[in-house]
């Protein structure tokens, strides 16, 4: 980290991610890097049932008090999380999902690494400010698999209840802990943390990606072979 003033903090969650983003900041630390960017969650808190959530918060109190100038970005769901299912979806034309009947501002990673760029080119004039990343509308998972259908054919959503959904992912060979973790997020969020935010747009200064146009990026992954 030598000659490094800014630095995008971003790991992978995992039971030692608070002591992997501990070590990293007592480098960032040593080598005198002056502004950190976190890349965070919408919904980190420490009294989270999720510990995805609980570890965001407990790293970002870190990136706070670790004596540097800091941004916390805080995207909600990603888009991209959705090609977790593109087999299923190939194969059984189902979107299964623990996800309810809620509406979700899904979220494009590519302008979250858009924005973070602008953030990093400009560290001082997001400096302290926690900004709250989410795509342009708020979408149920019956209208994510309305607009998957558009893109790739038919599809439907299977609303699974999260106990079951943690059963499945378990038995597919996830660890307790991430199939908790996926069954259960949207116990992470309060109707507040479901709403649209403008700071993206404003950050990038267009509008952030929508559904559609992500779906139609990746129309190929969800398509089934024959059509």
């Amino acid at each position: 980290m030598e000659g490094v003033e800014a630095l995008l903090l971003a790991g992978r969650d995992g039971p030692d991610a608070v002591s992997q983003h501990r070590r990293v900041l007592d480098h960032a630390r040593a080598a005198g890097v002056s502004h950190l960017v976190k890349l965070s969650a919408v919904g980190a808190s420490m009294s989270s049932p999720i510990a995805l959530m609980r570890e965001h918060e407990e790293v970002d109190e870190l990136v706070r008090r670790s004596g540097a100038s800091f941004t916390l970005l805080r995207p909600h769901l990603y888009m991209q999380n959705l090609l977790r299912a593109a087999d299923a979806v190939r194969r059984d034309g189902v979107l299964a999902a623990p996800m309810g009947t809620d509406r979700y501002p899904l979220v494009d990673t590519r302008d979250v690494g858009a924005a973070a760029a602008v953030v990093l080119a400009d560290p001082a004039a997001h400096a302290g400010m926690t900004h709250v990343l989410t795509g342009p509308q708020a979408v149920t998972y019956a209208d994510v698999a309305a607009a998957i259908a558009v893109a790739a054919g038919r599809v439907e959503y299977e609303s699974v209840e999260p106990g079951v959904y943690e059963e499945r992912l378990m038995a597919a060979g996830l660890p307790a802990w991430r199939a908790f973790d996926l069954a259960h997020i949207t116990a992470a969020y309060t109707p507040t943390d479901r709403e649209v935010s403008q700071t993206l747009a404003a950050l990038l200064g267009r509008e952030p990606r929508s559904l559609s146009e992500f779906l139609a990026d990746h129309r190929a992954a969800f398509r089934p072979a024959h059509s």
